[in-house]
């Protein structure tokens, strides 16, 4: 008897001890069938503004770059920063918002590339958003080749390159906005040189803003010359040069007409044109000093 008592009593703990680790694993929908999806959406999250994919089964996918999480997650973020907006607002379709346009995009950088090349391809912003955000996604290079059958591999592959450098520059450009690039002061502080920048800016520009994204004052000079040489946009120009972009390059895929030789002539005549104004303005400047020290 009581053998038997001890044996049922054993029993009894035993089940009583297990049951919490079964209803765990759960049946058809228990508690642990539940703790993958939270922890997982919990992890996607996170990973959203750290550059991973979350998915709810609480896998990752691969580091793809800047700002990932949900559609959502990068409508608000582009909408929200001030200095990106600026730079952007000008390429986008007109009536369209920022949070609109960016919203069903992965990330911040798959956006901003799409809104270049469909600024300097000409194509439909909307055509660009349905083939690369829809029911069948595709890469943006596949969705030029879809919407412009008659380019070849090579002008995809290198327009592709072209937006994804001109996204990198905005990013970038966007966390340090409102400051002016290093260059400028020693133009603004050369009078001869900075007055007769002031004629070549387009209309509304400053030297500062004007300047941003150059590597140097040449390049910057250069850029400024040939726009008005050539009649061509100086913010296109630039768009293309402080992407990358030889200046030849540049005036060549604004001016398809002209052939590459004759591109990369007009910007060494623009790049001898600056070094000619820098170097004419410094001599004036040296004689304006020379000519106040004297008695």
């Amino acid at each position: 008897m009581t053998r038997t008592f001890v044996r049922t009593a054993i029993i009894g703990t035993t089940f009583t001890l297990a049951f919490p680790l079964w209803a765990q694993r759960g049946q058809g929908g228990g508690v642990g069938h539940v703790a993958g999806p939270v922890t997982g959406a919990a992890t996607g999250a996170v990973n959203g503004a750290t550059g991973n994919v979350g998915h709810d089964d609480g896998s990752h996918g691969a580091n793809v770059g800047r700002g990932l999480g949900t559609s959502s997650d990068v409508s608000l973020r582009v909408s929200q920063n001030a200095g990106l907006s600026t730079q952007l607002q000008p390429l986008l379709p007109a009536g369209a918002t920022l949070a609109g346009a960016a919203a069903g995009f992965r990330n911040e950088g798959q956006f901003v590339a799409a809104l270049h090349v469909a600024h300097n391809l000409n194509i439909p912003f909307d055509q660009l958003k349905a083939k690369m955000t829809g029911s069948d996604p595709v890469s943006l290079g596949k969705a030029i080749q879809e919407l412009r059958p008659n380019l070849d591999d090579k002008t995809v592959k290198s327009n592709t390159k072209l937006a994804d450098r001109q996204a990198e520059r905005d990013l970038e450009q966007s966390e340090s906005a409102g400051k002016p690039a290093p260059f400028v002061s020693r133009i603004t502080s050369n009078t001869a040189l900075a007055s007769r920048l002031q004629t070549l800016l387009p209309q509304g520009a400053t030297l500062q803003s004007a300047a941003v994204g150059f590597k140097n004052e040449g390049q910057f000079i250069a850029t400024l010359e040939a726009a008005k040489t050539l009649n061509l946009s100086f913010a296109n120009l630039k768009d293309r040069v402080t992407a990358g972009q030889s200046l030849g390059q540049a005036i060549h895929a604004l001016r398809p007409n002209l052939t590459e030789e004759a591109s990369d002539n007009a910007a060494t005549q623009a790049e001898e044109q600056a070094k000619g104004l820098r170097a004419g303005a410094s001599a004036s400047g040296t004689s304006t000093a020379q000519a106040s020290t004297k008695p």
